[in-house]
């Protein structure tokens, strides 16, 4: 019989053996049995029972063959709120929340999309933190709108979810906005030897990858912003640490009186374009 402090040592020794991170012990621990690090100060020494130490080995097991924590316990964090995942989805990412902090810090009222949802994190969180924004999310993955919805009734967020690929749920509907927002896939296939095992393995490949050196999506949704994007309309972009100026570059050889920058993350990595848009 083991506490909840030793299963925790156990896991971590385990996973640190497999050059995994060992916080992910933790991680597990508080997801699957709601115990943080306060409830292991309180309770700690309780043991644990075998059903839930069977588990937990169970998930730490499948931690070390890389399949991704967030999946085995169904959970993400994100900008202080847990969010609904599976494997329809991509896991949202701390650089994300970068995006967000941008978005909030420059945007006050309006009518905006997020487009490519998946968890609808970043939409969601728009809404929450500024109740004054109109907000619509959308995907293509009916899936991934699935669990969108499911974090919307769960957090209590009331945005319009929308399917479709890119910009057409918002031409089909003849729906404009004053900013657009979008994380969509920009990996390239040449840099999947940069990712981690468990994100080439596991994350969805739609999510994750695109064509013409991972610009495909950026282009497609600049070429057609007057279509879908308010006068004065403002666009947000997360990037990949490569395409700051390629992204730039193409935004300006469509709407050259535009306003670009490009903000690097708190790594000092190109992440998030910025722009003020001109037509």
């Amino acid at each position: 019989m083991l506490s909840f402090n030793e299963a925790l040592k156990e896991a971590k020794i385990a996973l640190g053996k497999h050059h995994k991170e060992t916080r992910i012990a933790s991680l597990l621990l508080e997801d699957m049995f709601q115990m943080d690090q306060v409830a292991l100060m309180m309770r700690g020494t309780e043991t644990i029972s075998d059903n839930a130490l069977k588990s937990y080995r169970e998930a730490v097991e499948r931690v070390i063959e890389d399949y991704p924590y967030q999946y085995i316990t169904g959970r993400a964090h994100f900008y202080g709120r847990t969010f609904k995942v599976n494997s329809h989805t991509l896991i949202p990412r701390n650089e994300t929340e970068e995006l967000v902090y941008h978005v909030l810090d420059k945007v006050k009222s309006g009518k905006i999309v997020d487009i490519g949802t998946g968890t609808g994190a970043i939409g969601l969180t728009l809404k929450l933190e500024n109740k004054a924004l109109d907000v619509y999310v959308t995907d293509i993955s009916s899936d991934a709108l699935r669990v969108t919805k499911q974090n919307m009734d769960a957090l209590d967020a009331k945005v319009t979810i929308l399917n479709g690929d890119m910009l057409k749920p918002l031409t089909d509907k003849n729906i404009k906005v004053d900013v657009l927002i979008s994380n969509p896939p920009y990996i390239a296939e040449s840099e999947t030897d940069e990712m981690s095992a468990s994100t080439v393995k596991y994350e969805p490949h739609s999510a994750l990858f695109a064509e013409e050196d991972g610009l495909y999506f950026y282009r497609n949704i600049i070429e057609g912003l007057e279509f879908v994007l308010n006068t004065d309309g403002k666009v947000f972009f997360e990037i990949g640490y490569k395409q700051g100026e390629k992204v730039k570059d193409l935004f300006l050889s469509n709407w050259p009186k535009s306003k670009v920058q490009v903000i690097k993350d708190i790594n000092g990595q190109d992440r998030i374009i910025y722009a003020e848009w001109v037509k």
